[in-house]
């Protein structure tokens, strides 16, 4: 019998190689090679196939280079402990569940696979790809050292053995979780992102990749937590963590995030950033933030504390459920810019928070008259805030208005109400312009002066004159004379 000693002190069963202790699954590579050169791989190779065929799911202590399997159905789990494997891949197959405990393994790869659980413990990992994958209980990579990990096209489907689980409710609060906690030396994680190389990769392997669109990685909630990121200066200017056309929950927390970290076309149902420290950029882009009252209390106003940003935060194109988390993302990206020195994207964060402020008040529960007057100093603001200048951050917006108005709005109106008399027998269009001007500028030259109901009109042009200038001398001097 072979002389490998399993953990619970029994010894393999099968049959050593000829010139050896161990079985073709047990052999070091080493002394494999030593013996049969690079014949030892396709022994190892078909020994391996041979045990699988036979039922065997569990396999301890095994030394193997290419371990592809594909194709294959089984109710049970696979499991690989104590294990080195160069390249394990599991292509179009169906399995209860594929455990790592305490292995080594340069790259793992699941592929239009479709599984319960994904479990991964203690374990030594260059390259993990987890791709089109479908899976009905949970993923979990746990207290590893992972130098690349992707997650791509990846979904969560529930079960019916889950569904009556939750009737009486003894579902566990990992069904449908994505748990990536404890890994070290991580240099980059990918949910949803493109690796060129991986695709040729997958093609020596005899893995066809078609061009068919991608899916989004969709989860109950995806944890990345107590991650020790790669600190080599190389790395540390490029982005560590992106997470790209994702839906569910997202619970960062115990991160120092040496680069940057990315969330774009995602649907995130209340994140959550606890002892979130990121060295760079943060960006969302084209994302939608979906919260909810408990999440406005609870992490909503820790959010500024919990998260810490060395960098800029860069939200675009974003849409939000509620307006206060919208106002606090936007704030936060203020700060950030207006840290740095620029102006200029700090106005226009400004700006966008103080649409949200306005939001707010516009779903505020008052009543009655409250309700009213809350209503009409919401279009108060509108009207005197953000038309003319957007809330202080336009210079160019007064002077546009100004003239527009006093240029062709107002001489219209006292053209078509004939309510200004003057030196002139008969007024013109240029008549009632310069009269316009004068108003608005308040000289009062009187050559020409207003009649009827022109007084009104005079009168507020004068006002809307004087305002608008206090405006322009206002944000001009907020922006260039600071």
């Amino acid at each position: 019998m072979c002389e490998y000693t399993y953990e619970n002190g029994k010894k393999c069963r099968l049959k050593p190689l000829e010139g050896s202790k161990f079985c073709p699954l047990h052999i070091p590579r080493e002394e494999g090679e030593t013996l049969y050169g690079e014949k030892i791989r396709e022994i190892k190779e078909k020994a391996f196939e041979k045990r699988l065929k036979v039922g065997q799911s569990y396999f301890e202590g095994v030394d193997l280079y290419d371990v592809k399997i594909t194709g294959y159905t089984s109710e049970k789990v696979l499991v690989f402990k104590n294990s080195k494997i160069t390249n394990l891949i599991l292509d179009g197959s169906s399995v209860k569940g594929l455990i790592l405990i305490n292995s080594k393994l340069e790259r793992v790869v699941t592929f239009e696979s479709s599984v319960e659980t994904i479990f991964i413990k203690g374990s030594s990992i260059f390259g993990l790809n987890i791709l089109r994958t479908e899976f009905s209980g949970h993923i979990t990579v746990r207290d590893s050292e992972v130098r690349y990990l992707m997650i791509n096209s990846t979904q969560y489907r529930k079960s019916d053995k889950e569904s009556e689980e939750k009737a009486y409710s003894e579902t566990e609060k990992v069904i449908g979780n994505i748990e990536l906690s404890g890994l070290t030396g991580v240099r980059k994680i990918g949910i949803n992102t493109k690796y060129p190389l991986l695709r040729d990769i997958l093609k020596e392997h005899g893995i066809d990749v078609s061009e068919r669109k991608e899916k989004s990685v969709r989860a109950e909630t995806l944890i990345i937590k107590d991650i020790s990121f790669d600190i080599s200066p190389r790395y540390k200017r490029r982005v560590r963590l992106t997470v790209a056309d994702f839906y569910g929950r997202l619970h960062l927390e115990n991160l120092e995030v040496f680069g940057h970290i990315e969330i774009r076309r995602s649907r995130l149902f209340s994140p959550e950033f606890i002892h979130v420290r990121i060295e760079s950029n943060l960006i969302i882009k084209k994302s939608f933030i979906v919260t909810d009252s408990t999440w406005s209390i609870t992490v909503l106003p820790n959010l500024p504390i919990e998260l810490e940003v060395k960098g800029f935060i860069i939200v675009d194109e974003c849409q939000f459920n509620n307006p206060q988390a919208e106002k606090l993302f936007y704030r936060l990206a203020r700060t950030s810019w207006e840290k740095g020195g620029d102006r200029e994207i700090a106005d226009r964060y400004y700006y966008l928070e103080m649409l949200a402020e306005r939001k707010t008040k516009l779903k505020s529960r008052r009543k009655g008259l409250k309700k009213l007057l809350n209503w009409m100093e919401v279009g108060f603001e509108w009207l005197f805030a953000d038309l003319t200048c957007k809330y202080g951050t336009d210079w160019k917006r007064p002077i546009l208005l100004w003239l527009a108005a006093v240029n062709v709005f107002f001489p219209i109106l006292f053209l078509l109400t004939a309510s200004v008399e003057g030196i002139s027998g008969q007024l013109g269009f240029l008549d009632y312009e310069y009269f316009s001007i004068v108003t608005a500028t308040t000289l009062g030259y009187g050559d020409y002066h207003p009649i009827g109901v022109g007084r009104a009109i005079a009168s507020v042009e004068a006002l809307f004159g004087m305002f608008m200038w206090a405006v322009f001398l206002t944000v001009f001097a907020r922006k260039y004379m600071r």
